[in-house]
């Protein structure tokens, strides 16, 4: 089990140079304004991926000093996560941080896991929901025994392997790598998780805030257990 308690709790930062922050987003105009107003106010270097939204999310991300990275086809939340890695190597950011566009994380909670990965060395940070009971029953069931099944697989107890709020030093690329795509794109957290936990990196986990997201976004039941599969894949093959 990972020592939660050696996980610095530093409630101030500042607008680290080196690490971006990517929001991947796909149809949040709504949403995206005050996602970006929050994280702003902390961080310099925000990347958000347009994943080919159809309502205004682009109009809404222009009115803000970010990065903007729009794909033609809407290729998924993995791919999306892809793209933010792909620039954040080319303009050679040594960390990055991804957060979702729906409002559902707060930017303390991601000062906090930013923080602890600069501060402390760590190789990936996760920031867990502490109270799943404000969860609806279907997210909340599904996280329990996601939670559960990794730990017999993995020997590891890792408390949100699906969580959205993550940050990671771009030294354990090759490490992390994760190839969920298509209808399996919302795999991709889950799959970082796995790769991290089975090559021994060195992970930390944040509790944070959790607040209510829409019931329509995320997996379905189906898709759960198709991830529960994944898991399973990804034990024995990698």
């Amino acid at each position: 089990m990972l020592n939660n308690s050696q996980c610095m709790q530093i409630k101030s930062t500042k607008n680290y140079n080196r690490i971006l922050i990517a929001i991947p987003a796909y149809n949040e105009q709504k949403n995206i304004s005050s996602v970006l107003k929050d994280i702003s106010k902390y961080f310099k270097n925000i990347l958000v991926i347009d994943n080919n939204s159809q309502d205004h999310t682009i109009e809404e991300v222009k009115k803000f000093p970010v990065f903007l990275i729009s794909h033609k086809y809407n290729l998924g939340k993995s791919e999306s996560m892809k793209t933010a890695l792909e620039f954040a190597k080319i303009k050679k950011f040594k960390y990055l941080a991804f957060i979702d566009a729906d409002g559902q994380h707060k930017a303390n909670d991601l000062i906090k896991v930013c923080n602890n990965l600069y501060k402390n060395n760590y190789d990936l940070v996760i920031g867990y929901r502490k109270n799943l009971q404000k969860l609806n029953l279907k997210k909340r069931i599904g996280t329990i025994i996601l939670q559960n099944i990794f730990y017999l697989l993995y020997q590891k107890k890792i408390l949100d392997i699906q969580s959205g709020l993550r940050a990671f030093n771009l030294s354990i690329e090759k490490k992390i790598y994760w190839y969920s795509t298509g209808i399996n794109h919302y795999f991709a957290d889950a799959e970082i998780t796995c790769n991290a936990t089975i090559n021994k990196c060195n992970i930390c986990q944040i509790p944070i805030e959790t607040l209510i997201s829409e019931n329509y976004k995320g997996m379905n039941i189906i898709q759960g257990l198709y991830l529960i599969i994944m898991i399973i894949y990804w034990r024995i093959f990698n």
